[in-house]
């Protein structure tokens, strides 16, 4: 991606969310701010489409998996970007809401995201704000994302970029190093890595993702292409290879947008006739 595409990108975002403000009659933007590359780009942006007094940050660590490191590059952040922000530890109050529950590790780990969601939504009805998404086309494109958790925002800037664009896009706008190159993880437990979690290198799931899409077109029907279906998947309609690596890796891909297909739709309304 050149630098010409990229001031393209920066430009129709921050036009994005000036318009949204406006007609929704919004005061502004509130925004998690985890130290993690999707939510520096998205503040950074919201900052440039918006100045510092519109935008609020909230840096929600549970201590028990959130790296100290991770905190303190949100708030370092938020100090460059001149944005005020609160940082809550919500670890405590997890853990006291938890102790009334069956144990289960997934269940709980949702549970801590959609405990930051709650506390999002109270800010942006205190302060009659939006609350801005981070979420960015490789992880809406997977399913990658809790349903009703960071996946329940107002908007969503970084959703038509994938996380290598999303990359690309933080070294031009000189977020530093040290966010822009961490591994991504949503922190759901101690020592989790998309990557590791996935079991492949965004490089690699980018390339299975945009040659999906370039194979469906445009009409993003990725959701609907059934492991099954795989051989054809594979080859193209014209007999194509759609990627250069493995077929495992084309494979475990498409498993893990069939598994979260349901993530991907809005929930099914009875129609009374």
């Amino acid at each position: 991606m050149d630098d010409k595409r990229k001031r393209k990108i920066i430009r129709s975002i921050t036009q994005f969310i000036k318009a949204e403000i406006r007609t929704r009659k919004s005061n502004g933007l509130i925004i998690g701010m985890s130290g993690g590359i999707d939510s520096s780009v998205a503040a950074w942006l919201a900052v440039k489409a918006l100045g510092t007094e519109k935008v609020f940050g909230l840096i929600l660590p549970d201590s028990s998996v959130t790296p100290r490191k991770d905190t303190k590059d949100a708030e370092e952040l938020a100090q460059k970007l001149k944005i005020s922000y609160k940082v809550i530890e919500v670890g405590k109050s997890k853990n006291q809401l938890l102790r009334h529950l069956p144990k289960n590790k997934l269940a709980r780990a949702n549970f801590l995201v959609r405990l930051r969601m709650s506390i999002l939504y109270y800010y942006a009805a205190l302060l009659n704000r939006l609350v801005l998404g981070t979420g960015d086309k490789s992880e809406l494109r997977l399913g990658y994302f809790t349903k009703y958790g960071d996946a329940a925002v107002d908007l969503m800037p970084l959703g038509d970029l994938y996380k290598t664009e999303v990359r690309e896009l933080a070294e031009f706008m000189q977020i530093p190093s040290k966010i822009s190159r961490k591994k991504s993880s949503a922190r759901l437990w101690k020592g989790q890595t998309t990557e590791g979690e996935i079991g492949l290198a965004y490089e690699k799931i980018d390339s299975i993702l945009m040659q999906f899409e370039n194979l469906q077109e445009g009409k993003r029907k990725v959701p609907n292409i059934r492991p099954q279906s795989f051989d054809n998947v594979y080859t193209g309609t014209k007999g194509r290879r759609i990627h250069e690596g493995s077929a495992a890796d084309v494979k475990r891909v498409l498993a893990i947008i069939e598994r979260n297909g349901h993530k991907l739709t809005p929930a099914p309304i009875c129609r009374i006739r």
